[in-house]
């Protein structure tokens, strides 16, 4: 499995390795973001979504949960399971249709629900450095 280290040192440098890891997925595929709160997840998507040539802002679905955006090169939703408690409620929502979709799927907080992912998955793990410093490490398929 490829594994990719990279330092970012702004919001800026987060959209701009989120759009590069957008630009190189050619097939659908789970991003499975890991990281704490404000740590630069929905900055990442925001990237991503634009790699992928989705044309709308992306903003955190934390109340809707999930957002889907049909204009990119694939469809592209993006998830926020924040709020849930149990993957009965991740069943309800529909989860394990999505994650079989061929679609890119991003999802943030998908510790109780890895289980129903059916594509292949990249993991992207974001730790906090300092203030502004991030490492964000991206396990999976070819990604860059």
């Amino acid at each position: 499995m490829q594994v990719v280290k990279v330092k970012v040192d702004s919001t800026k440098e987060m959209i701009a390795l989120g759009k590069k890891l957008g630009e190189s997925i050619t097939i659908p595929v789970v991003v499975d973001i890991k990281g704490e709160m404000g740590s630069g997840k929905t900055h990442l998507v925001k990237g991503l979504a634009l790699g992928l040539g989705v044309s709308k802002e992306i903003t955190s679905p934390t109340f809707s949960i999930i957002d889907y955006y049909a204009d990119g090169r694939l469809p592209f939703y993006h998830i926020d399971a924040y709020r849930l408690d149990s993957i009965a409620e991740g069943y309800e929502i529909g989860f394990e249709e999505l994650f079989s979709e061929e679609a890119v799927v991003a999802i943030e907080w998908s510790d109780l629900f890895r289980e129903l992912f059916e594509n292949q998955v990249i993991e992207v793990e974001i730790i906090y450095i300092s203030n502004q410093s991030r490492e964000v490490i991206i396990k999976g398929i070819e990604v860059f």
